[in-house]
């Protein structure tokens, strides 16, 4: 065998192992990349109504919207979540809650075990003979961008109609 065919299978042997090495370096490296982060769902999400830190201003009583994390991973949250009042046995009652824009529009992630919060408003003025007010016991609440819902207890008499005396703003991070 000549000395320049040798070079020449030497160095496509090189080259070879080098572009292996670099494929394989490059796998490694796609399987270590950090998996996206999925949103937040019904089913791994602890909704609840913070009561005890309720503040009114006007004839608005505003409650923090919880929402826990108890899922094994991340998952985000953005938007408004859908909020109705509803009967022990899930009748709706009265207008769904109207969007207040108060709050920046933000994609809040939640680690397992962290909380995110919406503001309710809850305008207990316009409840009157009027309204055809009637006792809600829970918020069926429907997280940001996501299917499916749960019901959080908030037992307050609310309008059967049209009208609406529930308010909810964008989830922002914290508790």
């Amino acid at each position: 065998m000549s000395k320049g065919f040798r070079r020449t299978v030497t160095a496509a042997a090189t080259v070879l192992a080098l572009g292996a090495g670099g494929a394989a370096w490059a796998a490694t490296s796609a399987a270590a990349a950090p998996a996206a982060i999925g949103r937040c769902t019904s089913g791994n999400l602890a909704i609840w109504v913070y009561a005890d830190g309720s503040d009114t201003v006007g004839n608005t009583t505003f409650y923090n919207l919880e929402f826990s994390n108890i899922g094994r991973s991340t998952c985000a949250l953005t938007g408004f979540p859908g909020v109705v009042a509803t009967t022990v046995h899930r009748t709706e009652l009265g207008a769904p809650a109207v969007r207040e824009y108060g709050v920046p529009s933000t994609t809040i992630d939640l680690a397992p075990g962290a909380t995110a919060h919406s503001l309710i408003g809850y305008v207990g003025g316009r409840v009157d003979a009027a309204c055809k007010p009637e006792s809600a016991w829970y918020l069926q609440v429907t997280p940001p961008s996501t299917g499916g819902s749960k019901r959080a207890f908030f037992p307050l008499p609310v309008c059967t109609t049209s009208r609406a005396d529930l308010n909810v703003r964008r989830v922002a991070a914290g508790f």
